[in-house]
């Protein structure tokens, strides 16, 4: 497994993901070595009519990934 690629069902919970302190919603994978982060920008739209692939956009910078808290 390799530690700096983050995805959502990786098994290490819920995260928050910055991009040269920018957080970033809807990340579909983070990788901090290489500073990439993919992600489905809102509104989310499929890429073409009856298909089965949502849109996404790439980001590069420094990346920080952070576990979120637990709440109360």
């Amino acid at each position: 497994m390799n530690e700096h690629i983050h995805t959502p069902g990786d098994g290490r919970g819920r995260r928050l993901v910055y991009v040269n302190g920018n957080a970033v919603d809807g990340v579909v994978w983070a990788d901090t070595k290489r500073g990439i982060v993919r992600y489905m920008p809102k509104p989310y739209r499929v890429k073409r009519p009856g298909g089965d692939e949502v849109y996404t956009r790439t980001l590069r910078g420094h990346v920080t990934v952070v576990p979120m808290e637990d709440g109360p």
